[in-house]
Formats: structure tokens, C-alpha cells, sequence
């Protein structure tokens, strides 16, 4: 039997890296009971590609526009998008014609969606956050099921047409080895280590503290792994090579040891990073929670701030805070908080506290709850 399943994401890698924990546990599944598997992924360029060509997956792009909750002209110009994206996903569906379609909410997954509707094809949706996005709040209507991470979402499709799994995690991340990764970034293995991981765009609020809190942080004897995002790169730099230079008599050799910075880290540098690391500063997103979370390690969250989206990091936030993780708003964030917090979660009693309660929210079987409900909708 020929199982052919579409799976559609992209716009962030919180919107990807779900999808292809998904397709990795559907080539398990298959393998190991004999039956042949075709996948294709949708997606864009930016961040579904190489995805896909890391991981041997048949990829094909789509574009869509993007419904801003703020005035944009870039909002008018993704108008212009839409008809195109509606061409490709009746083209490439059309020609492959699944037995069923997964994705993972955003702009780019709604006319893929539609699309496998008006071909009758069952289609199924995932959300991450605890608050769902506009794409998946008009998805939810069309999906036969719609898993979730966090069990608050079911109140936004109906308790019954949801299936709690939590967030798929690429199964790569949690294979980090310490000493490994040590020499990977050039750092001690015996050091406490702050990761510093904005997401896969990076996040300038964090990013402007942690540079404020740089030089208190090194003379505490603190390794950090700092990913800035690629489009903050260079002023990140920038600041850093300032530091370097004011601090030529004293602590710029420290920065020099202790620091290193980063743009974006592929999967083996990121697990790398999970691996070596006691302490994470991070935003509040979906998927970095649940990496977070199956690795059980202490973290500061600080998500984005509600005025700048719909909330949906602020409430993940509080529900990691009902299991040890600290949660910090962005206008309360200064240098020396994140520093006393830090310092809290490095304690040993805390810190071996805090990883034993985060690890309990963690979905271990999320890609393979997932695969196993897509398998069955083609069986049945």
C-alpha cells in the first residue's frame, strides 16, 4: 500500500521544524510496517528548502500573502500574492494528489488548505501556541481534527475536534553531546553556559540586554551562546566590537573566551547548544518551549510583548511559569534582572528543581501521535 501524505509550512521555523519532526516519524512508521511512502512539503523558500534538503524530503514552493494585524504597505502588495499561491497549490496538489494533507497554521498553509478541501481531501492542522493564530482560527473550521500543545487551545475549536499531542520536536536536537559541543564553540565544558536563542529571526529586545549585561556577565565567569538572528547581525557585532575595544586593559579577553556569537544555528550546532548549556534566555515561542521543555532545561522566558502580537507568547509564558520557568515581560527587563535570575536558576537545589518540573510538560510522542492520526485517516 502507497501512503501519500502532504504536509504544508513555513514563514518561521516555529512554522517548519514541527513539520519535519512530523514527516521523520511518518518515514519510521511506514518503514518499520512495510508500506511505501511519498511525501511532498509546501512551503517557502526562507525556511521550508533547506529544511527539506536536510532532511531528503520532495519540496515544492508557494507564496502567499500575509493578513497584518497592523497598517503595512507591504500588507497591499501581499494582495497580489494571493492568486499566484492559489495557482501553485492547485498545481502541485492536483499532481500529487494526497491522502491526506497536515499543516501547521500561518499564512502559508491557508490556500494549500482550502485547496485540499476543494479536492475533498481530509485535512488536519496543528497549533502550537496556547492563544491560535488567525490562519488556524479560520482553518479550524475546515480541519477534520486539530492537535494542539497546550490543552487551553481547545476552548477556541471545541473540545471535541481537538486531540492534545503537543509540539513534534526534530528528534536531532535531543542527541547533543556536552564535550562535543564544547569543542564545537570553542568553550569549557565545566563552565555554567548561558544560551541566549531569540528564535530563528532573533529578537533585538533581548539581543540590546544581553549586550548591556555582557560585561557583568563574563566577570561572573559565564560562557554564552548568543544567537542574534541573521538580520541583527551586524549592530550586534557592532556593539560587540565596541565592548572589545573599551575593554582592551580588562575584560575584553574575557568577552573573547567566553562569548560567542551567532546568526542562526543549524541543527547539529543548535543541539550542540541544548547540550552544553545550564541556563536558557529565550522568547516565549511554541517550539522553543517544547525543545525547551523534553530537554528539562532551566529558562528565562520573555516573550513578545502583546501590544506586537496577539498575545499568544505572553500566555504560553505563564503556562511554562506554572512549571518552574521564570517569565520576564519586556517592560520589566533590564541587565540586572536577567542577571539575578540567571544566578537563581544556577543555584543547584533550583536548578535541578526547575529542570525536573519543566521536563514534566514536555510531549515526548508528539510527531508520533501526530503520524499515527494521519496513517489512520488514509487506512480508514
Amino acid at each position: 500500500m502507497i501512503y501519500r501524505v502532504l504536509l504544508v509550512g513555513g514563514g518561521s521555523g516555529g512554522h517548519v521544524y514541527p513539520v519535519i519532526a512530523v514527516a521523520n516519524a511518518l518515514k519510521e512508521k511506514t518503514a518499520t510496517g512495510g508500506a511505501e511512502l511519498e511525501l511532498l512539503l509546501l512551503g517557502d523558500d526562507k525556511f521550508m528548502r533547506p529544511a527539506a534538503q536536510e532532511n531528503g524530503i520532495p519540496f515544492k514552493p508557494i507564496v502567499s500573502g500575509k493578513l497584518r494585524r497592523y497598517f503595512s504597505l507591504l500588507t497591499l502588495l501581499d494582495v497580489f500574492k494571493f492568486p499566484v499561491g492559489l495557482l501553485q497549490s492547485l498545481w502541485h496538489i492536483f499532481w500529487f494528489m494526497p491522502d491526506v494533507v497536515f499543516v501547521k497554521g500561518g499564512y502559508l498553509s491557508v490556500l494549500p488548505a482550502l485547496v485540499a478541501k476543494l479536492y475533498l481531501i481530509p485535512l488536519y492542522i496543528h497549533e502550537s501556541d496556547s492563544v491560535p493564530g488567525l490562519a488556524n482560527k479560520f482553518l479550524g473550521r475546515l480541519a477534520n481534527k486539530i492537535f494542539i500543545s497546550f490543552q487551553i487551545s481547545a476552548a477556541y475549536f471545541g473540545a471535541e475536534r481537538t486531540i492534545l499531542t503537543g509540539n513534534p520536536v526534530r528528534r536531532a536536537l535531543l542527541e547533543g553531546d556536552k564535550v562535543e559541543a564544547a569543542q564545537i564553540f570553542n568553550l569549557s565544558s565545566d563552565k555554567k553556559t548561558v544560551f541566549v536563542y531569540g528564535g530563528s529571526q532573533g529578537a533585538k529586545v533581548i539581543n540590546d540586554t544581553i549586550l548591556e549585561s555582557l560585561v557583568m556577565m563574563v566577570s561572573k565567569d559565564l560562557q554564552i551562546i548568543h544567537q542574534c538572528g541573521p538580520s541583527q547581525l551586524n549592530s550586534v557585532q557592532s556593539e560587540v566590537d565596541k565592548l572589545l575595544k573599551e575593554g582592551q586593559d580588562g575584560y575584553a579577553d574575557a568577552i573573547a573566551r567566553n562569548y560567542k556569537l551567532f546568526p542562526f544555528l543549524d541543527t547539529k550546532q543548535l543541539a550542540g547548544a541544548y547540550a552544553l548549556c545550564d541556563v536558557i534566555v529565550s522568547r516565549a515561542g511554541a517550539g522553543s518551549i517544547a525543545e525547551i521543555a523534553m530537554l528539562g532545561k532551566p529558562a528565562i522566558f520573555i516573550p513578545l510583548s502583546a501590544k506586537a502580537s496577539r498575545g499568544e507568547q505572553v500566555a504560553n509564558a505563564i503556562e511554562l511559569a506554572k512549571y518552574g520557568a521564570v517569565m520576564i515581560e519586556e517592560e520589566n527587563l533590564t541587565p540586572h534582572i536577567v542577571i539575578d535570575q540567571i544566578e537563581h536558576l544556577l543555584e543547584p537545589e533550583r536548578h535541578a528543581e526547575v529542570s525536573q518540573k519543566i521536563k514534566s510538560f514536555a510531549t515526548p510522542d508528539a510527531a508520533q501521535t501526530i503520524a499515527d492520526t494521519l496513517l489512520s485517516e488514509i487506512k480508514n
